[in-house]
């Protein structure tokens, strides 16, 4: 709306105004009287919409107002009012976030309890590996004990043999003897660093446990029950009796 129009509405406007202002007939008076509309009342309310539209227009030109409105326009579009949410809607979330924690919980426990049995089967496993290994090496033990024991038991009859053979060149010496108490001291020696003993029987009581008895003798110098004659040496490898030693007993 440009300046010049703007003006000729404002002048049509004071002329409505005047008009309206003008009495009427005796009739029209009449007519108001009785509350039937009359053109004069019609002008008035037409006269007062246009004011009111008049005011509302923005001052200056009408190419600055129409930006303006187009302006606050677009503020109103992009401008978007925050959607309410009912008390239902609040109350439906609120369940599923309980839902989705209860979930979430029970995964957990669920985890740890498996987590929990994993470790138990591990220190179980850990256990069990370790005890394996335990038994192992004590069977293992045991098995070289028996063999070396096995071994030096066939070597006790080359040890006899070397006994006998001492005992008979008895007094003799010569480059021969000295050869025989040698050797046989070189393979006791190797014995004695196995773990080889002899055990001790002449003039010792009867011990069963060490000690088998072929026969009974009367010698005076022996005391009664203690071994007077030894007929086979006894040994000891690594504190394990090998070969208990045959003796004959002093009778009592």
């Amino acid at each position: 709306m440009t300046k010049e129009d703007k003006m000729l509405e404002e002048k049509q406007i004071d002329e409505d105004i005047s008009a309206g202002s003008n009495p009427g007939t005796e009739g029209d008076e009449l007519e108001s009287e009785d509350g039937d509309s009359s053109p004069s009342g019609k002008n008035m309310d037409d006269t007062i919409e246009i004011l009111v539209n008049t005011d509302k227009e923005p001052e200056g030109d009408g190419a600055s107002g129409n930006h303006e409105a187009e302006s606050e326009t677009k503020k109103d579009k992009k401008i978007k009012p925050a959607k309410k949410t009912s008390r239902k809607e609040l109350l439906g979330l609120l369940s599923k976030k309980n839902d989705l924690l209860i979930k979430m919980k029970t995964q957990l426990r669920d985890q740890q309890e498996e987590l929990q049995n994993k470790e138990d089967r591990l220190l179980r496993v850990a256990a069990e590996f370790e005890n394996y290994k335990k038994r192992t090496r004590r069977e293992w033990e045991l098995l070289e004990k028996k063999a070396k024991a096995e071994l030096i038991t066939d070597i006790l009859g080359v040890l006899d043999d070397s006994d006998r053979a001492l005992e008979a060149l008895g007094e003799r010496d010569d480059h021969v003897a000295d050869g025989v108490v040698m050797i046989v001291k070189s393979l006791k020696d190797v014995l004695i660093r196995t773990g080889l003993e002899e055990v001790e029987a002449l003039g010792q009581p009867f011990d069963p446990q060490f000690h088998e008895a072929v026969g009974e003798t009367e010698d005076g110098e022996v005391e009664g029950g203690a071994v007077a004659y030894v007929v086979q040496k006894g040994y000891q490898l690594n504190e394990v009796l090998i070969r208990p030693a045959k003796v004959i007993v002093s009778k009592k």
